[in-house]
């Protein structure tokens, strides 16, 4: 029994050792970016390179929004962003209720199609959006955006999966009572949802909020641009605002921490109950 504790101890600090020497070296990177957002552009590419954080943030910004109005590329970003979430929510909520709960003709291939819409790279959908939205005069604008990946095929796999888990008895009791279809799917099946529609807004924000070659090829004015295009205006032929974009990534990761530590719980049970699902 000592020579089995003595294992199980030593076996378990070398998997703290583990964990903690991994989250160093991640979060390595991240303290370097904040530290040198508060540096100006003449100490950045000093060797060795400074761990203490500087005074020059509020100039660095300051160059930043002269430069690119950067207010504006975050307020794009987080409309873009939010509205996107919320109808991609709906939708896919819907669709994988559907795949889950109910019988129709062709619903395995159907749903097995639009898994394979996965496989297509992005590079291979940009030049047929563009042309669709290009017809439909939607270019330069939120909706052009928004609208061609509103129905995530993750979304509606992940839906899908966790729908399984609602009884069927549940849902034949509430049409008994004479529960409409949709009555069933808003009052019974979201709300037993919650964690896994939690999980799946986390995953839907920062697929919208890192999107970055269909917004460049759509989005034509510098007002319209979201927070990847702007940072890529400021690498130039001459110079790379270094004191800028890192000022810019800073400010761009906080909207994506803020929605995970406020849905962190939700995140975590919500992919755990999506792949104990058959």
């Amino acid at each position: 029994m000592r020579e089995q504790r003595r294992k199980d101890a030593v076996w378990r600090f070398l998997t703290y050792a583990f964990v903690i020497t991994m989250v160093v070296v991640m979060m390595v990177p991240l303290y370097w970016m904040l530290v040198a957002a508060t540096l100006p552009q003449e100490q950045f590419l000093q060797f060795p390179p400074r761990l203490i954080p500087g005074t020059a943030f509020l100039d660095n910004f300051a160059a930043l929004q002269e430069r690119l109005d950067f207010v504006r590329t975050i307020r794009n970003s987080v409309l873009i962003a939010v509205v996107y979430t919320r109808l991609s929510l709906v939708l896919c909520s819907m669709a994988g209720f559907a795949f889950a709960k109910y019988e129709f003709e062709f619903k395995e291939p159907i749903f097995y199609t639009i898994l394979a819409t996965l496989v297509l790279p992005i590079q291979l959908l940009v030049i047929p959006l563009f042309l669709l939205m290009a017809q439909l005069d939607w270019t330069n604008t939120f909706r052009a955006i928004i609208l061609p990946w509103a129905a995530n095929p993750i979304g509606i796999f992940l839906m899908r999966q966790n729908m399984k888990s609602i009884p069927d008895a549940l849902l034949e009791s509430a049409r008994m009572d004479g529960a409409t279809e949709f009555q069933i799917f808003y009052r019974i099946a979201l709300p037993t949802m919650r964690s896994s529609l939690a999980a799946l807004a986390i995953i839907l924000f920062l697929f919208q909020w890192d999107l970055f070659l269909y917004p460049l090829v759509i989005l034509e004015t510098a007002d319209m641009y979201t927070i990847p295009i702007g940072l890529a205006q400021l690498t130039g032929f001459q110079r790379i605002y270094y004191d800028q974009i890192m000022v810019a990534a800073t400010l761009a990761i906080v909207p994506m921490v803020v929605l995970f530590l406020v849905l962190q719980k939700q995140f975590v049970s919500g992919i755990l109950a999506g792949s104990l699902k058959e």
